[in-house]
């Protein structure tokens, strides 16, 4: 079943008033905003891998556009240990002189000359299997289709998948990148409490490092988009980028005139679930934690209710409960393939590139180190939790064929994600 957050939760279990914290794990409502020491970036991380989606009727508020550009030069000394700075056009906090700046670079170093895709693509492209199925891609009109050329009305929504990647892509966005951001770390520090939308700089991280700034909404709950579009996030123009689980429910914080841009890494759902339940085996922090996971074997997880099936078939069809079937995996293949710029977790510089062709994403403030925070971030990665690295169940053995059962489904789309990520190559 399903709680109010939009969570599918067991028989016996409850997260009440469901939002998720800094690391993307839904916590209950009132409950502090984490930190983890072994984060690259305090204010970036996993969200709850059991959340789901709950479709709200479409709304399309009036707005003007949206620049999803670069952030202008003049910003903050750059953090590579996970701190955001702050762009000139915006206020800065009342103590900014915790960290001495740096010496700006007049010359903008492109990371990539951008190539827009084509519109002719459109045409090729086959039609979608109807059913119902048409119904739900009407429930994603405010998002462009992914041949459509970039505009810079379009903002940047990245879909974080857990245990994929994420939290890698996330951090250099916002702390190479320089990008403020919708995520779950704008309502912190008391901001839950504002009632127009407004750049924020709330007091989390790294101490003494510059403040980081972010949007004072949360992207990542049903209840925080939902007040997102109360405040009229759409006519503010604000935010270089948007980070959210909920691809359908964020519809309705774009319009027609002002267009999200959905992208996404994904990772083989095997691997996936492996590392998941390797982190929840030490997630002591997260308010779902629990210790008996401790000491099970992978094969008990693979049979047990705490299990995830299917997760993003279910999460691209909105297919939550219930049983699966072919149509629900075609839906899951035709969003993808009409709505999202596809990144892997193993191809991540590759990944990274596409984006920042695609997006014109530049370095504004001091090329040099920018770039060097780019690559220790793709090399090393965020949120690794390499500290508790094991033994992989291999193909054919008892613990991978109960995986499998798990993410039949998964992994035709994931076979599919495979070849469109080649197929879009031409695009970049």
């Amino acid at each position: 079943m399903m709680n109010q957050s939009g969570m599918i939760v067991q028989p016996g279990q409850q997260v009440q008033n469901g939002m998720m914290n800094q690391n993307g794990m839904m916590v209950q409502q009132g409950q502090e905003f984490q930190q983890q020491d072994n984060m690259v970036d305090q204010q970036q991380g996993q969200f709850q891998t059991e959340g789901s989606l709950v479709v709200n009727p479409l709304v399309d508020p009036n707005s003007v556009p949206v620049d999803s550009t670069m952030v202008a030069p003049g910003a903050e000394q750059l953090q590579t240990s996970g701190s955001l700075a702050s762009p000139d056009e915006v206020p800065p906090p009342e103590d900014p002189a915790v960290i001495e700046p740096l010496a700006e670079e007049p010359a903008t170093k492109p990371v990539a000359e951008a190539v827009a895709i084509p519109e002719a693509e459109a045409e090729a492209e086959p039609e979608i299997q109807d059913g119902g199925d048409s119904d739900k891609m009407r429930l994603l009109d405010n998002f462009k289709d992914a041949w459509e050329p970039w505009d810079k009305s379009d903002r940047p929504v990245f879909f974080h998948i857990p245990k994929s990647g994420g939290s890698t892509i996330k951090d250099v966005m916002g702390t190479c990148h320089r990008f403020i951001m919708a995520s779950e770390a704008g309502v912190t520090d008391g901001h839950i409490e504002d009632t127009e939308v407004a750049v924020v700089y709330p007091r989390v991280g790294v101490e003494g490092a510059s403040l980081s700034p972010f949007i004072n909404v949360d992207t990542t709950t049903v209840a925080g988009i939902q007040r997102a579009k109360e405040m009229r996030f759409a006519d503010s123009g604000l935010g270089d980028a948007v980070v959210t689980p909920f691809i359908y429910e964020s519809n309705d914080l774009f319009t027609q005139t002002a267009k999200g841009r959905l992208f996404c890494v994904f990772r083989h759902p095997i691997d996936r679930a492996i590392s998941l339940f390797y982190y929840l085996q030490v997630a002591e922090w997260e308010p779902t934690y629990d210790p008996d996971l401790k000491n099970w074997s992978i094969e008990q997880y693979a049979t047990s209710p705490k299990i995830e099936n299917n997760w993003l078939t279910r999460q691209l069809s909105n297919q939550l409960g219930g049983d699966l079937a072919e149509e629900h995996v075609n839906l899951a293949m035709e969003v993808i393939r009409r709505k999202f710029l596809v990144g892997l977790m193993g191809e991540m510089k590759e990944t990274m590139t596409r984006l920042e062709r695609f997006f014109h994403w530049t370095y504004r403030v001091n090329p040099a180190n920018q770039e060097i925070c780019r690559d220790d971030l793709l090399s090393g990665g965020s949120n690794s939790n390499a500290k508790n690295k094991k033994d992989k169940p291999q193909p054919g053995s008892e613990a991978y064929d109960l995986l499998a059962a798990q993410n039949q489904y998964d992994l035709q789309v994931y076979g599919y994600i495979e070849q469109l990520f080649k197929e879009q190559e031409q695009f970049f």
